[in-house]
């Protein structure tokens, strides 16, 4: 039961982190628009690699520091509620500013350029790094197994596989992209109070 429970924070985590705009999403989000799908495929691919070598460096080092450093555990549990409760403000804060307007996208390229591209910039993200180094170890039990660690990172991949397969095959259509631009506010806003509640309901956790 504990492991179902890791693997589903861990894909709840994710859902919240993957599916919040941000540069990742924009790269797929402006190929997906103003390029063909095929390139935006290609960019979404390398934007789920970059997220599993993010999630897979955070988990994998977990276990081995914890049983180190207990402490570690709980100072990374309270770290990463306030940096859940800082980013939901954030994405509240910005929800009414549009997404940035960019000139038509050549349609020229390859299949592994549009990758790198994805790739890159989701490597590029700090913000990536302190997400899952913050959220996802949170979500590991002091304890966890190698296979667990392993499930848990799968659970990351599938998840973002999901969500930017959408984004593509949704978005690479005029009228879903124009819709997305005029409701941009309240997609972002609910992301914001999701990552928000997420937040406050792990300090009222470590509390009590």
């Amino acid at each position: 039961m504990e492991t179902l429970i890791a693997i589903a924070t861990v894909a709840a985590i994710a859902c919240l982190g993957i599916m919040s705009p941000g540069p990742d999403f924009v790269a797929v989000t402006y190929t997906a628009v103003t390029g063909s799908r095929r390139s935006a495929a290609a960019v979404a691919a390398g934007v789920v690699l970059g997220n599993g070598i993010w999630a897979g460096a955070a988990l994998l080092g977990v276990g081995a520091l914890f049983a180190l450093f207990p402490s570690l555990f709980l100072l990374i549990k309270t770290l990463g509620a306030l940096y859940l409760l800082w980013l939901g403000v954030g994405l509240l804060r910005s929800a009414r500013k549009p997404l940035p307007e960019s000139g038509t996208q050549s349609a020229s390229g390859s299949w592994l350029g549009y990758f790198s591209k994805g790739l890159s910039t989701t490597m590029a993200n700090p913000k990536a790094a302190i997400y899952y180094a913050s959220a996802l170890s949170s979500a590991a039990p002091s304890n966890a197994s190698f296979l667990l660690l392993l499930a848990m990172l799968a659970a990351v991949l599938v998840v973002a596989t999901l969500w930017f397969s959408v984004v593509v095959l949704v978005l690479s259509t005029p009228k879903a992209s124009a819709a997305f631009r005029r409701f941009k506010v309240y997609f972002e806003s609910l992301f914001g109070l999701l990552l928000v509640s997420f937040g406050l309901r792990q300090l009222l956790a470590r509390v009590n």
